[in-house]
């Protein structure tokens, strides 16, 4: 159970880090389809958002503690902050699109570790966001062909 639980504190430091990047985004984005991306951002911080709870309160009703500081979530997370600065449509969407990659194969090995362990409730709830990142890196993928 304990992998499982470092696993799921990594995923909610990988989630906390992606929610304040397509913030940062949402806020700095600029060029082409500027209106259609800046909404979009939204929509996807606001679904991490709820994703981020659903993590924290999952990890504590195993009967451990969530990470809860930026700190611990910067150590913990493969995803990197953004840059405080304007960036350019097409490099975000290459950039989203990494790191939707980067939560989808977290997912997938929380779901393999689960398994593993016969940890079903946490199996279950990861194929919500297998389903949800799949779909999305099929669009993003869509969006960023050259």
């Amino acid at each position: 159970m304990e992998e499982n639980i470092i696993n799921l504190n990594k995923f909610l430091s990988e989630l906390e880090i992606m929610s304040v990047k397509l913030q940062n985004y949402h806020w700095n984005v600029q060029g082409h389809n500027f209106f259609i991306i800046h909404s979009k951002l939204e929509e996807f911080y606001d679904e991490i958002r709820e994703q981020i709870d659903e993590i924290a309160e999952h990890i504590l009703a195993k009967g451990y503690e969530p990470l809860g500081t930026m700190k611990d979530f910067i150590s913990n997370s493969e995803i990197v902050e953004a840059k405080n600065e304007k960036i350019k449509s097409e490099e975000l969407l290459k950039i989203v699109t990494q790191d939707f990659n980067t939560l989808y194969k977290k997912v997938v090995e929380i779901k393999k570790s689960a398994e593993k362990v016969e940890d079903y409730e946490t199996s279950a709830l990861i194929d919500d966001y297998l389903r949800d990142y799949s779909k999305k890196l099929w669009m993003l993928n869509e969006v960023t062909k050259n």
